[in-house]
Formats: structure tokens, sequence, C-alpha cells
């Protein structure tokens, strides 16, 4: 039987994380799409919306149907011309996915009920997990975040009214969420409960609609951030959850956010391990899933794939199915193939095909994307990891306010006062969030291999200067007071 490599990592993703973590093009617009619709229970057409957005260069407005140019008042002489300067507007509103939830000073939600994407597929899987989440977490959460989309209906973007206000509303496709195949991932013990909890916590700090100093723009926005931190995390911690008992850690993977500015020293060097950590973790993940899938096909049956047999399909071409035209390039492919194969050093050959079939998966060649590239991409999409970009190299985490701010929220309860030092325990228990105000963060390090020297000017920069900048970061979102005594105390009070 051929193997489809792009089959078999969909399945192992499926396989360790319960969903396709599958796709170049996932951004938290279609995490929100997916998580607002699935709240609300419809949809509208975004038909017009496509229409709309297309580029003028390939669709003239002139050439746009008469029902939607009737929807703006224009002079009829400039009409095409100034329908051509909005709908180049819009482009870059819909193109820039963070700017929807960035800041008060960017733009609103598009609406309430179809959070238009490029690709409505995009995020479907991955949108089910979180959405299942945020049910788990409290149902108050999900009557709150109806309640808001429909009233915030009204408050739609000037730019985007006219063309959903009075769109065909469709039932939208709400499926649950069945979860990976290896374990229950709610269970106590694991990240995706605290996540869980997480959402509760939140949920406690969204404003009831109709009600006095509502902003939904911004209450969406919390949502929305937290859920982009949550798969991230999720994703980052399921190899340790999975992996045989003897060799799993005590503690959460660690993702020391990086406040001292800096791109080198100690703090960003062990930042930029962490980043390196969650790659290989969520690779690891990915290779459990492969032998897994593996297994079930009945590629452990030595009958038919000794090492003998392995290396007779690949002679005869037989053992992949490649989606190659070119008989060169399949030939090429295999040759890749069988040099992983004799390379790989274990002893079983079950285990040296799993091995390869891994490799050959994260290697660009098979044109397959993997687990790895979709949550280190969403990573600095979801504006968790800096640089930005497709050609940045060396990202470390340093999190947006935005993020920051929703996951502050998803730990304090409204009105809770808590010194600084508990808020930095509780990051770090429940998240594996390092920043340098617990006793613990080294022993938390050392256990996953990670550590923290000194500077050329302090001999404890992540417990000095990084714990200083995020205490001042917490002050500048209005969280903390620090007290003339040196006490600074976390509060939600107002917020």
């Amino acid at each position: 039987m051929s193997m489809e490599l792009n089959k078999v990592n969909g399945d192992a993703s499926e396989w360790a994380f319960g969903f396709k973590a599958t796709s170049r093009s996932l951004k938290p617009v279609h995490v929100a799409q997916v998580i607002f619709s699935h709240s609300l229970g419809h949809v509208h057409s975004p038909e017009a919306l496509f229409k709309f957005v297309e580029k003028p260069g390939k669709t003239p407005s002139e050439e746009l149907p008469e029902e939607i140019k009737e929807k703006f008042e224009i002079d009829p002489r400039k009409r095409d011309e100034r329908l051509d300067q909005i709908r180049q507007t819009l482009r870059k509103v819909l193109a820039n996915d963070n700017a929807l939830y960035a800041s008060q000073r960017g733009s609103a939600p598009t609406c309430s009920s179809d959070w238009f994407v490029i690709n409505p597929t995009a995020g479907v899987t991955v949108g089910r997990f979180l959405y299942h989440l945020l049910v788990e977490a409290d149902a108050d959460l999900q009557r709150k975040l109806n309640d808001q989309l429909n009233d915030h209906h009204d408050s739609i973007s000037v730019l985007f009214r006219p063309l959903v206000k009075d769109a065909q509303m469709d039932s939208a496709t709400v499926k649950s969420w069945d979860g990976p195949d290896v374990d229950n991932p709610l269970e106590e013990e694991k990240i995706a409960h605290d996540l869980a909890t997480g959402f509760g916590t939140l949920a406690k700090h969204l404003k009831q609609p109709k009600g006095g100093a509502t902003n939904y723009p911004r209450d969406l926005r919390r949502v929305v951030k937290f859920a982009g931190f949550a798969l991230y995390s999720y994703m980052g911690n399921r190899h340790n959850e999975i992996r045989s008992a003897e060799n799993a850690c005590d503690t959460r993977l660690p993702l020391v956010f990086n406040y001292t500015g800096e791109e080198n020293g100690p703090v960003a060097d062990a930042s930029l391990e962490c980043y390196d950590a969650v790659g290989t973790a969520v690779h690891s993940a990915s290779r459990l899933g492969v032998e897994a899938e593996l297994d079930t096909r009945g590629y452990r049956d030595k009958s038919e794939y000794d090492e003998d047999g392995i290396m007779k399909q690949i002679k005869d071409r037989k053992l992949l199915d490649l989606n190659r035209k070119s008989d060169s390039k399949r030939d090429e492919d295999y040759e890749t193939f069988r040099y992983l194969f004799e390379g790989d050093p274990a002893d079983d050959v079950f285990d040296r095909l799993v091995n390869t079939v891994t490799d050959a998966i994260h290697q660009s060649r098979y044109k397959t994307y993997t687990p790895v590239d979709t949550i280190q991409t969403f990573g600095w999409r979801a504006g968790i990891l800096k640089p930005r970009g497709n050609r940045a190299n060396e990202r470390r985490f340093a999190p947006d306010p935005e993020v920051l701010e929703a996951i502050i929220l998803s730990v304090i309860e409204p009105n809770e006062q808590v010194a600084l030092q508990e808020l930095c325990q509780r990051l770090r228990e429940r998240y594996g969030i390092i920043v340098g105000g617990t006793e613990d963060d080294r022993d938390h390090l050392t256990e996953w291999d990670i550590s923290i020297g000194a500077s050329a000017v302090e001999s404890d920069p992540l417990s000095n200067r990084n714990y200083e900048r995020f205490k001042e970061a917490i002050i500048d979102l209005g969280f903390a007071h620090e007290y003339a005594d040196g006490v600074t105390i976390v509060s939600t009070t107002a917020q």
C-alpha cells in the first residue's frame, strides 16, 4: 500500500492534537470567525463582500453588480473612481488580521456575524477546539458573546455596514470537537484544563450587554487574543502530556517573555531557547502521531515491512504516493527518502521508518506543511512572538500588550488584588510563562534544560531588569500600582 505523506501528516496531527494543524494560512481572524459564528449560531452571506473586495484591476468598479453600487451614496459622475478608492482601503483593512484586534486605535471587528476571511474553511477544526474550551469554561461566556455580538451588530464599522447589514442569514454549521485519539486533554493536570479555566475567568471581565460602560470591540478582542495564546500553549505542551510518564516533566513547557528590549543577552537567549523548545515539542508530538498512524496502517508487520521489504518498495517506487508529473522529480524524492531511511540510527526497522517519514514530512521537498510550521507562523501572527514576518529569524516571546492583557485577565478575578509575585507564580504554574518574579523560575527552566546566566552588568538579569520591565508593562496596562514601600499590587478593578 502506497503512503501519502500529506495524509499521514494530517492524520498524525489529529491523533496528537485533535485537529489538523497543517495550514499555512491560519490566522487569528480565522479563529475569531469560528468562535463567533459558533457562539451566534448563524452567519451572514459574505457574497457581496467577496465581490466588493476583488482587486479593482481585476474587476473594475464599473463592472460591479448594480445592487452593490446602490448601497453607496456617491455622486454618479465620480462613483466608479470613489468606489475604487473605497475598495482599496477595504482590502488593506481586511489584509491586516492583527489590526482587527490590535488596539482601540485600530479598526473595530468587521461585523458581528461572518468575520470575513479570504478562505472560509481555514481554521475550522482549530476553531472548534477553542470553542470547545470556551464552552467547557463557562456557559455564561458563550451567552455574553452571543449577546454582545448581536448587540454589536448595530455598531458595525462604517466600511462594512452596507455589505453585511442586509445580507442573507443562514444557520452556522456547528460541530462538536471530538478531541485527539491519544488521550483526554481536558484532564485536570493538563494545560487545556487550565486554559478552559482561564476562559472562565476572562468571561467574568466581559461587560453585560446593554449595560453601562460597554466596550464590545475591546471585549471581543480579548477573547480572540486569549484564544490565540491558548492554541499556541496547548500545542507546545502536548508532547509532554502524551509521552511516557517516566520521561515527562512535572512543569509546563517554559515560555520566557523577554522584556529586556534586547535581541542578545541571557534573557533574550533563554527566550529563543524556549521558542526552539516549542518547535521541538510539537515536532516530537507529531512524531508520536506518525508512529500511531503507521502502526494502524500495518507498517509494523515485519513479514511485509522488514528492512528488505521496505528497500524493495523504495526501489520499485511503490512505497510512497507522490504527486509528481516528472519521473526525475519522483526519483529524487525516492532517493532522498532512501537516504533518510538508510542513515537513521534506530535499531528497530519500524522505528527507522517512523523517523524517516517524520523527517520527510518536515522536509520542504515533499510539500507538506507541518504543525511546527503552523504554530510558529501563527505565533507571530497572533502577536506572541517577535519579530514578525515569514522571513524573520530567531524569534522570541515578546507579546503585544493586548495579548498580555488577555492573559492577565484569565488568571485574576474581577476586583481581586494580588501581589505582583503572586501573579508571576500563577502565570508560571498555569501556562509556563516566566518573567523573573518567582524563586522557582530557574528550577523550572533547568527541568527543561534551559539556563539563564549573568550579563555583563547584572548577576541576575531575569529577576532584575526583565522583572522590572514586566512590572512596568503591567502598570502601563492599568492593572498594577507600585506603592512607596516597593510593593506592587495587581488588580483588575475598573478594567
